[in-house]
């Protein structure tokens, strides 16, 4: 049973933190409504100007610059709209997560009022439950901020720019068939990345082949993707022979290894890197090096885990150094519990 005082002190914590996303919520909604009144702004804009196209169109002796300039004023319009739309969308899918993350905290300050209603046994040491209600409220928002963005910037913007150009390309069909045809290609590139994208947000969130093919082939994959994405050079080797390992283990060298690749390119700056695994009879050692900045190793990673705290869920260890050359070299040595079986 936990210390009242602590559970005082993290109700206090929790009440500011709900004071705060209160005002976020007020803020949220102000821009939500004012993007609404943009929005129907410029439909009512797209009216007048599919008005103005048909006018031009209706017209005997209309010009063709006059009947592209109709019709270059509505395609700018609407893509205007489609991007006002998407971002009304957004704002609209963070409002939601933002309302659950509010019946969280409410959830975590009425049971915190019951704890500090406690007393600790005699001769019980406390829990620490401040830092792991902490870490866990954290981990949470982090990743929904994290899901939220990528989903914002990525598939969600560009399915509304897949909406818009059809639209678009609908629209001027009659009137421009060439011009039809290059937004019909457009939309068909847009489409081709936003299916790469979705699939690579996917394959980050969580990648299913680890559970068919295991670790080896999956950081193969993902390594890939870190080149495509960034543009930078990452070697891949392992020797001896890998293994399957236990579900959550084999999750927990992935996360490590990519949080490590991650910090280089993306804090680092890194942009030539290796990463090599050794397979031994009773552990698995990972190394990753590379050029770049120095840069701390303990902190916290993408994953809201210190490495430390990744390791010590795999009882490994890890260490991180610069050498002489510059290069930052870091080392972990995860145990091999349950090696079920060889990969051949």
């Amino acid at each position: 049973m936990a210390d009242p005082i602590t559970s005082v002190a993290l109700l206090g914590e929790l009440g500011a933190e709900q004071g705060r996303l209160a005002a976020e919520i007020r803020e949220i909604d102000a821009l939500i409504e004012s993007t609404r009144g943009e929005v129907a702004r410029l439909q009512a804009r797209e009216e007048q100007a599919t008005a103005g196209v048909a006018a031009v169109r209706g017209r005997s002796g209309a010009t063709a610059d006059e009947a592209l300039a109709a019709s270059d004023e509505l395609v700018a319009v609407l893509r205007r709209q489609g991007a006002m739309v998407a971002e009304l969308d957004a704002l609209q899918a963070k409002r939601k997560l933002l309302d659950r993350l509010d019946a969280h905290l409410a959830g975590a300050l009425r049971h915190l009022g019951q704890l500090a209603e406690t007393a600790v046994p005699a001769g019980g040491p406390p829990i620490d439950e401040t830092r792991l209600l902490r870490a866990v409220v954290a981990t949470q928002e982090e990743e929904r901020r994290r899901i939220a963005r990528a989903v914002h910037d990525g598939p969600a913007q560009a399915m509304a720019n897949v909406v818009l150009q059809s639209e678009i390309a609908e629209r001027v069909f009659a009137m421009d068939a060439d011009r039809a045809r290059q937004e019909l290609a457009a939309l068909r590139a847009m489409v081709n990345r936003t299916l790469q994208e979705l699939r690579g947000f996917i394959f980050e969130l969580r990648p299913m082949i680890l559970d068919d093919l295991g670790l080896v082939p999956t950081l193969r994959r993902y390594i890939q993707t870190i080149v495509d994405k960034y543009g930078v050079q990452v070697d891949f080797s392992s020797v001896g022979r890998d293994r399957r390992l236990p579900s959550d283990d084999e999750v927990s060298v992935f996360r490590l290894v990519q949080d490590a690749l991650v910090e280089r390119v993306q804090k680092a700056e890194a942009k030539d890197l290796a990463v090599a695994m050794d397979w031994r009879d009773e552990q698995v050692e990972i190394r990753v090096q590379s050029d770049g900045k120095v840069i701390a190793g303990s902190g916290d990673l993408v994953s809201g885990l210190s490495r430390g705290e990744r390791v010590g869920l795999l009882h490994g260890e890890a260490t991180q150094e610069t050498r002489p050359d510059g290069r930052t070299v870091l080392i972990a040595r995860v145990p091999i519990v349950a090696a079920s079986r060889m990969i051949t």
